[in-house]
């Protein structure tokens, strides 16, 4: 877990920055936000089921973080690529689409979780990686976590059960010792196959008076749209977990948060069926 030390923002939600992008074979990656603006991801579309970890393999990646080339943060969106016998990379020429949206304020802490092999491997029995703490409770309520990353490789993401989310823990249990934000899946690889679930969230501490709502939403028929934040004022959302079949080939189909064209405009939340998203907005 990184340092709990997180930045306060130190102006009110004045606005906020959206991005989108997808790629099937770009590792470079899309120069985002500014050195004053923190990004989370708002949708995450196509199919994050082909790839490999081991180098010169490549996961299917939907990420918004750091670069050390780029003052800012980049936007990553593509698709996987295997190894073949000679040890070449071959890219499975996948899409994938990621949106994010980008709050003006300071980073906190965040953190990654990867998915454990199943045993036996063959056979697929579930060993799930427990939960990854990220960061502390905020005795002020003013952080909030969002989704950062999802990848995924050869066999992943192909359950309608599955999910990635960041989570707030009031309370503990067996699976979360001590209260805090904690990154969770139920999603696992099959070694053999060179596959790999990997899950990444950060947070932030939004300005004193900010008010958030979280919700989620589930499509069990065709393309859904909901409105997740209409009232008055400048607002933003951003995704805290996806759930469902992400193995498309279609760019469209996912969990996909819209921004409106006002800055103080309505947030709706696009699912195509069979998919879940929880979702965060800070006001």
């Amino acid at each position: 877990m990184e340092d709990e030390a997180l930045g306060e923002a130190s102006q009110a939600l004045g606005g906020w920055v959206p991005y989108v992008w997808g790629t099937t074979t770009n590792l470079n990656g899309a120069p985002i936000g500014l050195m004053d603006t923190v990004c989370f991801l708002n949708g995450v579309a196509g199919h994050l089921g082909r790839g490999h970890v081991a180098a010169p393999g490549v996961l299917s990646t939907a990420r918004v973080g750091s670069d050390p080339t780029f003052l800012g943060e980049k936007l990553w969106a593509h698709g996987g690529a295997t190894v073949d016998g000679s040890g070449a990379r071959v890219w499975q020429n996948n899409p994938v689409s990621a949106g994010a949206t980008c709050f003006f304020g300071a980073h906190g802490s965040g953190g990654i979780w990867e998915s454990s092999a199943s045993t036996p491997e063959w056979w697929g029995v579930n060993d799930i990686s427990p939960p990854v703490k990220i960061a502390n409770l905020d005795p002020n309520h003013r952080r909030q976590c969002f989704l950062k990353g999802v990848s995924g490789g050869s066999t992943n993401w192909g359950v309608d059960t599955g999910f990635a989310r960041v989570v707030e823990v009031t309370f503990t249990n067996s699976s979360h010792p001590t209260t805090g934000w904690y990154i969770e899946s139920n999603l696992t690889h099959l070694q053999q196959f060179g596959g790999r679930v990997r899950v990444e969230a950060g947070c932030m501490d939004f300005p004193v008076g900010t008010v958030f709502t979280a919700d989620d939403e589930s499509a069990s028929q065709g393309d859904t749209t909901f409105t997740i934040a209409s009232q008055p004022g400048i607002k933003a959302c951003a995704l805290t977990g996806i759930q469902g079949i992400f193995q498309s080939f279609d760019w469209n189909n996912g969990a996909v948060i819209q921004w409106p064209d006002e800055i103080d405009g309505t947030w709706k939340l696009k699912l195509s069926a069979g998919k879940k998203a929880w979702w965060a907005c800070a006001q």
